[in-house]
């Protein structure tokens, strides 16, 4: 039985809880760095917080981008139409004192090899002397890559090629992406912006345990979509036909069809909607 359905929803939630694009979009280095230095330490003036940017970069990387094994800090890479691997790195130290801050921060180094990007740094001992950095890299659009991080967001823009994504504890955003993309979030919203009128390559499958799922998809857009959550209510934003039972798990066609495009949330809204 195919049923159409001009405006589904289960259970309308407020719309407070789906992150947006310009929630997720990263603030410039000035913003961050003034309130990087405004936040400083804690509440009680125990500790002292330095705050710094870096920049390094190659030319020629590998095929594939590597950022991995971050504890605490996110990850952005944007593709673009230069054979080069472009990085800025910010540092957040905190510390009992200044000096003590500043010469943590000159122990930390972004490396580069190939296509591996690593952040390098003193051990941590204790809560009060303590180190971040995230990554925010501009890579050729075509790259194979590999991104994950403990407790921090990613973000993966204008990218075609095989790509991996994990975050245990941080938002996750996929925007204008192609190829075959697999993401991961433990604890963190998700959202998905798809471009275009088609998905090129293989697809995508992406999952959120923990967190809302936003699905943005242009109007005429071709694709197969498999989308669902286990608790949480569902809104739907334009009309889809499914066949069979109404779940909260919808599986459709949009368009002509074409690569799957599957992504999913255990607990959690979940919005799919008109870009």
């Amino acid at each position: 039985m195919k049923i159409n359905i001009p405006f589904f929803r289960i259970m309308v939630t407020v719309a407070a809880l789906i992150p947006t694009g310009q929630a997720m979009a990263q603030r410039n280095d000035q913003d961050w760095l003034d309130d990087c230095r405004r936040d400083g330490g804690d509440r009680y003036g125990r500790r002292e917080v330095y705050c710094e940017i870096r920049e390094t970069g190659i030319r020629r990387p590998s095929s594939t981008v590597t950022m991995e094994g971050l504890r605490n800090g996110g990850v952005s890479v944007t593709g673009w139409d230069r054979d080069s691997l472009y990085v800025r790195t910010r540092i957040r130290v905190t510390a009992r004192s200044e000096s003590q801050a500043k010469s943590i921060a000159s122990q930390i180094r972004t490396v580069i090899r190939g296509g591996t990007v690593d952040v390098e740094g003193p051990r941590q001992y204790d809560d009060d002397n303590q180190w971040q950095a995230s990554l925010y890299a501009m890579a050729p659009r075509k790259s194979d890559v590999s991104v994950q991080t403990s407790n921090g967001p990613i973000t993966l823009e204008n990218l075609s090629g095989t790509i991996n994504a994990r975050t245990s504890n941080g938002p996750l955003s996929l925007r204008d992406l192609a190829g075959d993309v697999r993401a991961r979030t433990t604890n963190g919203p998700m959202s998905i912006s798809l471009t275009g009128n088609r998905w090129e390559g293989a697809g995508m499958d992406a999952r959120t345990t923990n967190g809302p799922l936003t699905i943005s998809v242009p109007d005429g857009y071709n694709a197969r979509l498999e989308a669902g959550t286990t608790n949480g209510p569902v809104s739907l934003g334009f009309p889809i036909t499914v066949v069979g039972r109404i779940t909260r798990d919808i599986s459709t066609t949009l368009g002509s069809g074409g690569a799957t495009i599957r992504a999913t949330t255990s607990n959690g809204p979940l919005s799919i909607r008109r870009k």
